[in-house]
């Protein structure tokens, strides 16, 4: 046996080898996904094809060392075509009679031909070897050729039946890829026992060994196709699951801030004009009574321009997209510019870089809202935040000098609820210290 040939059976079988783990990796990745789901069947028959290939291979060169018995080896082979055949006609079902009959006609198929190979094996002892070799042959012909192009057929009809269109066109080439390999599996089992011309005799090898590093191709295309369209489908899956996530929390956001802004300063606003409307009788009868009402108007008044500057701070919606230090240097400045409260802020360990930018955004909004929490409930002098690099985590510190959380009562409120929230989606923890006149201290912690 050439190097040529044992180098082909050997990727051979372990591209269909790595073809079954990454089907069982993308199912238990990709549960969401019905065409990740149904994909047990590939997975199933790469294992069958890997233990033929590898067969192949040791019984060529050391054949005691073989790791299938040659009796074992049609059952093998046959059996994994028979998995491509039923991933094909699956598609071809309706969903009820799949979940009732599904298992039952494979079970059959699979018996009829486990049953007729073993039957015609020990009714003829003195013909074993032949029978073991039409059997290989009959598996080819009648089980891999068909089993390829039904492969095709099904995956094809898969991605049809399970993805919407406009998905199905982003990853249109890695299902071409597929179902090109699929269909390539197919055409080779009726290359593997053509007879060989009397013509191409010298070239036995050559052919051989083309026809092995055709099946590595074909292990490698299934692999690289199913692998880059399921990955892409789910990086959509989680894509629009972080966006209906985003639109749930911002409309939890505007729907606190215009309660917020209802009882407050809309309230605030129209006691001071109830308060003028008071006054207008009293100027001409009583001016110095008037003027101290007045007074008491404008200093309403004062407050509620600076509550509303608050706000201008909270309802800011342009969230910094940089990387963290950055953007919360730009939270504690426009924080500073909107309350004139005192900031200070702290880095501490290795800058490690937050890809993604979802995550990135939940921390600001964590910050900004419990920036806007001291800004107006605490009566705060100062803030001071402190984010620190560990190996694993992200610790970020926030605390403030004001009246305390337990003398506020506020630890039910809309805001804190928001940023318990985020924590959830960041799969982080919070702790929060406060004490009466001591201030309020947030201690989150955020895996990378």
């Amino acid at each position: 046996m050439s190097s040529g040939i044992i180098i082909g059976r050997f990727l051979h079988g372990l591209s269909f080898f790595t073809l079954s783990l990454t089907v069982l990796f993308l199912q238990n990745r990709s549960q969401r996904i019905l065409l990740a789901r149904r994909l047990y069947w590939v997975g199933l028959f790469a294992i069958c094809e890997a233990l033929v290939a590898w067969y192949d291979l040791f019984a060529g060169i050391v054949p005691p060392a073989s790791p299938l018995p040659a009796f074992a080896r049609p059952i093998v082979l046959g059996g994994g075509y028979i998995f491509l055949i039923a991933l094909g006609i699956q598609t071809f079902l309706p969903e009820e009679t799949l979940r009732v009959h599904g298992r039952r006609w494979l079970i059959a198929l699979q018996g009829l031909w486990i049953g007729g190979y073993v039957g015609a094996w020990l009714a003829w002892p003195a013909q074993r070897a032949s029978i073991v070799e039409w059997s290989n042959t009959l598996a080819h012909y009648l089980l891999g050729f068909p089993g390829g192009l039904l492969a095709a057929i099904g995956l094809r009809r898969q991605s049809h039946q399970t993805l919407e269109a406009t998905l199905r066109r982003r990853i249109r080439p890695c299902l071409r890829l597929v179902e090109i390999s699929a269909g390539l599996l197919g055409v080779l089992h009726v290359l593997l026992y053509l007879p060989t011309p009397a013509f191409l005799a010298p070239y036995h090898d050559l052919r051989v060994m083309a026809i092995e590093w055709m099946w590595v191709l074909v292990g490698v295309g299934l692999t690289l196709g199913l692998n880059r369209a399921l990955n892409t489908v789910q990086l959509e899956i989680e894509r629009w699951i972080e966006g209906v996530e985003r639109l749930q929390a911002l409309a939890v956001d505007r729907e606190r801030i215009g309660r917020d802004l209802h009882d407050g300063i809309i309230q605030s606003i129209y006691a001071a004009g109830l308060l003028l409307e008071s006054v207008q009788p009293v100027i001409p009868i009583d001016p110095m009574r008037a003027q101290a009402q007045l007074g008491r108007v404008m200093d309403n008044l004062n407050e509620t321009i600076q509550d509303i500057r608050r706000y201008i701070f909270d309802l800011r919606s342009d969230m910094p997209d940089d990387d963290l230090q950055s953007g919360i240097k730009r939270l504690l400045r426009d924080f500073h510019i909107n309350t004139l409260l005192e900031t200070e802020f702290e880095v501490e360990g290795a800058p490690v870089e937050i890809v993604s930018m979802e995550r990135r955004r939940h921390i600001f909004q964590i910050v900004r809202e419990t920036l806007a929490n001291t800004a107006r409930h605490a009566k705060a002098r100062w803030v001071k935040v402190v984010l620190q690099y560990n190996e694993n985590t992200l610790d970020l510190t926030i605390s403030d000098d004001g009246v305390g959380m337990e003398t506020l009562q506020v630890s039910k409120g809309h805001g804190l609820r928001n940023i318990r929230e985020r924590v959830r989606l960041l799969d982080g923890t919070l702790r929060i210290e406060s004490a009466p006149n001591e201030g309020v201290t947030f201690h989150l912690t955020v895996p990378y």
